[in-house]
């Protein structure tokens, strides 16, 4: 492979960059010789911690999706066939026949089959974590012969979009599931995806080799090897991709103009299902006023925080779900309007002295940091005192915000639905709970309730009409004003410019990056 500019950069800087305690020096080896392979530096952002792919809902998903597959697939608003060449429900939604792949092989070299879906799927569901909340009522599995499978729930389920899913959906060897929760979580794996797991250093990096025997096979230019080494501090991430160090990372918004302007790199900014929002506690005083929380929507400067915070790498929210999402409504979120949030707060009747909150929120990006504190300086001019309390997203967070006693006024909130559905975020993020697990704007309301139940069953059978009560449920939210929805985020990926295919390798469906869609 010739050597090319970033090559020789790499050569000349890499020993001045420290990734997780480690320097670039101490990478395996084996990547620094391997220049026969088309090795990829893909920079992640986040920190693994659980490898389970039936268990984790969060940013390990990134790298699972390229080592794991699910049986359906989901594009611009399709469900498309995967692991599954075709599928069928009855029985009003109850009942689904799937039929697999033939040909397909795990990593360890067995073969794709009823009995290895059937374990995967009552897996996930019996062991009740985050990703398989969707597998609660499956009842049983039927495996007919090798490659049929059918699937019985107690209730009507759209199960090609579960089976579409982000997480909670992914096939996995029998070999892994024998192995156990432990052996799964600290990051060992058994999947039929493009890429195997060839090795997990927890809070570090994870590398990624070509499965040879991939069923949708490889062609020239296709990446060989991948180091997914986790940087914490965006600079050094920016100063890895500016340098060649690395060859693909996500950036802040803030960085997309600067980075783009540097030779040999390009940018990405691509539309996501991730959103930003604070939920407003509809059960403490003086947020427990719907004139004092229609006030709050007016001090948000939604334009300001879209083009000056985001820099153009958020679109500003058509409602409470993404636009790019089906069964989203279309409302007015309100205009930044001081002079008609100064009169709702004096129409709320709360007196001039108690105008205080509290604006609880964690560090999940720097745009968020900056939106919430560009809201505090409006509610300033108007006479509002906002708190603002920051916690460390994986720590003290959400245990304040989920206590009545210490939780915010606001608390802000970032969601990717697990499934293309909007039940994923409007019954987990609004619907009544005793104790809040994601409602943080402790909203109850049995109305909300009843169009969302009804429309979760709909899917299953008549998704126009589920389509329409999610957005009666959404008329709901906006009328009561529930929560400030302040940007539907954009991924902003900066890469080597000889890399190809990266619009491809991007899915608003899924947070993780496709590496099988790329050529260099």
């Amino acid at each position: 492979m010739p050597m090319n500019r970033r090559e020789m950069l790499k050569g000349a800087v890499g020993s001045s960059i420290a990734i997780a305690g480690m320097s670039w020096l101490s990478l395996p080896a084996t990547a620094q010789s391997a220049r026969s392979q088309v090795t990829l530096t893909w920079v992640s952002t986040s920190s693994y911690r659980d490898m389970n792919p039936a268990s984790t809902g969060g940013v390990e998903i990134q790298v699972l999706g390229n080592v794991y597959e699910t049986l359906l697939f989901y594009k611009d608003g399709k469900v498309l066939p995967k692991l599954a060449t075709s599928w069928e429900g009855t029985d009003g939604g109850k009942t689904w026949t799937v039929s697999l792949r033939k040909g397909v092989k795990f990593h360890d070299g067995s073969p794709l089959n009823s009995a290895a879906v059937k374990r995967s799927f009552e897996y996930t569901r019996d062991l009740g974590k985050t990703a398989g909340y969707a597998l609660a009522g499956l009842e049983s599995v039927e495996t007919p012969d090798e490659h049929a499978v059918i699937f019985h729930f107690k209730d009507p389920v759209a199960f090609d979009l579960v089976a579409a899913g982000q997480s909670g959906a992914f096939v996995m060897g029998l070999a892994a599931i024998d192995h156990g929760d432990e052996w799964l979580t600290q990051g060992n794996a058994i999947g039929t995806g493009p890429y195997k797991l060839a090795q997990f250093q927890q809070g570090k990096m994870a590398v990624l080799q070509k499965f040879d025997d991939y069923w949708g096979g490889w062609e020239s230019g296709q990446v060989d090897r991948v180091l997914h080494p986790y940087v914490a501090e965006v600079s050094t991430r920016v100063q890895m991709i500016r340098s060649g160090d690395a060859d693909i990372s996500r950036i802040p918004a803030s960085q997309m103009e600067g980075s783009a302007a540097q030779l040999d790199v390009s940018v990405t900014n691509t539309p996501s299902w991730l959103n930003q929002l604070f939920m407003i506690n509809t059960q403490k005083y003086p947020t427990d006023n719907l004139k004092f929380r229609q006030a709050l929507l007016h001090l948000w400067d939604h334009d300001s925080v879209i083009k000056d915070i985001f820099h153009g790498a958020a679109g500003k929210p058509v409602g409470p779900l993404p636009s790019t999402l089906w069964g989203h409504g279309t409302y007015d979120l309100g205009t930044f309007d001081p002079e008609k949030a100064l009169m709702l707060l004096e129409e709320s009747g709360i007196p001039r002295k108690d105008w205080k909150i509290k604006a609880m929120f964690s560090a999940f990006s720097q745009e968020a940091v900056d939106a919430i504190e560009l809201f505090r300086a409006n509610a300033s001019a108007v006479g509002l005192e906002v708190e603002l309390e920051l916690h460390n997203e994986g720590s003290t967070y959400m245990s304040k915000a989920r206590s009545p006693e210490t939780a915010g006024h606001l608390n802000s909130m970032t969601w990717w639905p697990a499934y293309p559905t909007p039940s994923d975020f409007l019954a987990l993020a609004f619907r009544t709970e005793k104790k809040p697990t994601w409602n943080l704007s402790y909203y109850y309301d049995e109305d909300f309730d009843r169009l969302v139940d009804q429309a979760l069953k709909l899917e299953a059978v008549d998704k126009d009409a589920a389509a329409n009560a999610y957005i009666a449920a959404q008329d709901r939210l906006m009328k009561n004003a529930v929560a400030i929805f302040y940007a539907d985020v954009n991924r902003v990926n900066a890469y080597s410019s000889d890399i190809k295919g990266m619009e491809d390798a991007n899915n608003p469906a899924y947070e993780w990056l496709s590496i099988y869609s790329l050529r260099r």
